[in-house]
């Protein structure tokens, strides 16, 4: 996964703990989209749309519910 990915993805997970500032009409959630994965769109206008409850689990379906997250994690034994 690309680190603009990860970034989106990160912001998706965080607007969860926001209140709703921004409702997003069906028509626009494949032009938002499009705008948001070729990174002409602000990250801060990303997470306010991304309060949206339906969009954001649109977009989450969409883009990541099929894509494994590796994450590695450091041991402290290993410093």
């Amino acid at each position: 996964m690309s680190n603009h990915l990860r970034n989106i993805r990160a912001l998706l997970e965080n607007a969860k703990d926001f209140e709703v500032s921004r409702k997003v009409d069906t028509y626009e959630y494949e032009s938002l989209e499009k705008m948001i994965l070729e990174d002409s769109i602000r990250y801060s206008e990303v997470i306010e749309l991304f309060t949206d409850v339906v969009y954001r689990e649109w977009f989450y379906d969409r883009n990541f519910a099929e894509k494994e997250m590796i994450i590695t994690r450091f041991s402290a034994e290993w410093f």
